[in-house]
């Protein structure tokens, strides 16, 4: 896992990396080794050479020059909408300018004076990352191919009885079975199996009527009778997680 800041006040940015080590040291000590911090003091720099993919989580400073943290966020979102954005601020005026760039909350400088926020938005973050980073092993055409989790909408059974996987820009064959992709997603708690043979990834759902759910792009998947009640009671703790996360 990657994780960069950028902040033109080299204090502040040693700071930032020195505490989200130490942080990350005593409450993530499984995962701490795995994480890389990367610190940037010249945001334009930082513009220039990033790319999409390069980071799972970007810390930005508000105040910067010559390109203040908004408008590098807005740079980084315009080629990697998944990367999750946080912001560092020594003040709350323009927290709400994150909106416009998906940012997922802000933490308050000095952190060591305001552990408790950070401490809020960073338990709810930081599972979040690792489940980003989750990817289903398949078989296409002999080859091993992966596929993050968070990129599958659903699988289902195609017309010629293959394990089929859709993403949101294509769908494919794999020799997988559809009981070896069910064994492995059903403890993530983003999968549902909602019908014979679908198994349903509840971050792209729109809305649930009374037999099926509909996903973002209108597409819906039915519900059965006999999954009816697990299913549903399943949805409705997802939406309670999410509506649970740390906000603006």
């Amino acid at each position: 896992m990657n994780i960069a800041i950028v902040d033109d006040q080299l204090n502040d940015l040693r700071n930032a990396k020195n505490f989200l080590q130490g942080y990350l040291q005593q409450n993530f000590s499984e995962i701490a080794p795995q994480v890389k911090i990367f610190s940037f003091i010249n945001a334009a720099k930082f513009i220039n050479d990033f790319k999409s993919g390069d980071f799972d989580l970007l810390i930005l400073d508000i105040f910067m020059k010559p390109f203040n943290g908004i408008q590098v966020a807005e740079f980084v979102r315009e080629k990697d909408r998944d990367i999750s954005i946080i912001f560092l601020t020594n003040s709350e005026d323009y927290i709400l300018d994150g909106y416009k760039v998906f940012a997922i909350g802000y933490f308050l400088k000095p952190l060591k004076e305001n552990i408790e926020q950070f401490s809020k938005t960073f338990y709810y973050i930081f599972p979040k990352l690792l489940e980003s980073r989750k990817k289903l092993c398949v078989n296409v055409k002999g080859n091993d191919m992966l596929v993050p989790y968070k990129n599958i909408r659903y699988i289902d059974i195609d017309d010629n009885h293959h394990t089929c996987i859709h993403l949101r820009d294509k769908n494919f064959s794999v020799n997988t079975t559809y009981e070896e992709c069910l064994n492995e997603l059903k403890d993530d708690l983003r999968f549902v199996e909602c019908y014979h043979r679908v198994i349903l990834n509840m971050d792209f759902i729109k809305i649930m009527n009374e037999d099926n759910f509909i996903l973002e792009d209108n597409t819906p998947i039915p519900i059965s009778k006999r999954k009816s009640k697990a299913a549903k009671l399943k949805y409705m703790s997802h939406l309670i997680k999410i509506s649970s996360a740390v906000t603006w």
